[in-house]
């Protein structure tokens, strides 16, 4: 378990936040670069229930999921995979669209092969059905997503969770490995994130915590029942369905802040510098991050939510910190109490600002 504090005045205003966006729980990590972690938490695992959200529960990361994805296939490079291999190595060119016989594992990874987003569930209702084999799953949906029209063009950014579902393929295909045996051996074990995880967490962990959706009336919300009928789709599970606790999730963005420092766990330091560096000149997108600047400074982040929790990560390395957030809920309110609190927390220990 990473060690960490919890500053009693940082512990009231956080609280303040999440009971002024009306969100069931909230938790948050602050990582500097050497020492503790500070975080904490707030609220309740679910609605209705008692039992309170605590620093070791496991939340989900929707598409903070992507870095993760990432970083694992970044372990694999240069000697399982290659950053300019091609969709056609793995798939072949017979039932692949034209319009992708050129697209690499670095296209995918950076929302610019130009494939739909499958963001929608009607993206899905022409895909292969879950037959119950979570890799041929994803192969059938990576097959059926490379055949379709594109929607921009190869090297233009548009948003996709295909695309990592697709590079997850490519990585099983090159190591004979399930996506899941790869993170979990690749990422989850050097960093010691014991409560990582894939699906909701309280599918399989029961007690943890449930996520909550909208409710009818403004600042109220259902609890979303993790054994119910909305699962994330096994074929975009690699852009956005892993659970970890809070504490390592501040680990692993963490492990990126040190990466840009020279020294990461995970990966060589020209690796993690790859990861967060725009793909074209002046571009807003890495390798599974998006990255901006500010005053001259580098920023990284990510954000996520599949609808029932919402996270936030960002790394500063000018600043020296990282800092995650997350709340078992999704909607505005989610959106508007998580980025209420990561500004807090950014001002409280940079020279930084969260806008937006």
């Amino acid at each position: 378990m990473p060690s960490f504090n919890t500053p009693p005045d940082l512990a009231r205003s956080t609280e303040g936040l999440r009971v002024t966006h009306a969100l069931p729980g909230l938790a948050w990590a602050a990582a500097p670069l050497d020492g503790p972690l500070l975080a904490g938490a707030s609220g309740v695992r679910r609605l209705g229930q008692r039992e309170p959200l605590t620093l070791h529960d496991r939340l989900h990361l929707g598409s903070c999921t992507k870095p993760i994805t990432a970083t694992t296939l970044a372990t694999l490079v240069p000697c399982a995979m290659t950053w300019d291999m091609k969709v056609t190595d793995v798939f072949g060119a017979a039932q692949v669209h034209r319009a992708y016989h050129d697209v690499t594992l670095a296209h995918l990874l950076s929302h610019t092969a130009g494939l739909p987003p499958f963001d929608e569930d009607e993206h899905f209702l022409e895909a292969p059905p879950f037959s119950g084999d979570l890799g041929a799953t994803r192969e059938d949906v990576a097959r059926f997503a490379l055949s379709q029209a594109p929607v921009a063009e190869v090297g233009e950014y548009r948003y996709s969770n295909a695309a990592f579902g697709i590079a997850a393929v490519m990585a099983e295909r090159c190591t004979g490995r399930p996506w899941e045996a790869l993170m979990q051996k690749e990422v989850f074990e050097p960093l010691g994130l014991t409560s990582a995880g894939f699906g909701w967490p309280a599918r399989d962990h029961p007690g943890e915590p449930w996520g909550h959706e909208p409710g009818a009336a403004e600042s109220t919300w259902s609890p979303h029942d993790p054994n119910g009928a909305y699962q994330l789709h096994p074929g975009i599970g690699p852009a956005g369905d892993v659970h970890m606790s809070i504490l390592d999730f501040g680990v692993f963005t963490r492990d990126h802040l040190r990466g840009l420092h020279g020294r990461g766990q995970v990966l060589q330091e020209e690796t993690y510098v790859h990861l967060h560096t725009p793909v074209v000149e002046s571009g807003r997108t890495g390798l599974g991050w998006g990255v901006s600047g500010y005053r001259g400074r580098r920023a990284s982040s990510h954000s996520g939510s599949a609808d029932t929790f919402t996270a936030l990560m960002l790394v500063l390395p000018d600043e020296g910190w990282a800092f995650v957030v997350v709340t078992n809920s999704a909607g505005e309110a989610a959106d508007a109490g998580t980025r209420a609190t990561l500004g807090h927390l950014v001002g409280r220990f940079t020279q930084a600002r969260v806008t937006g």
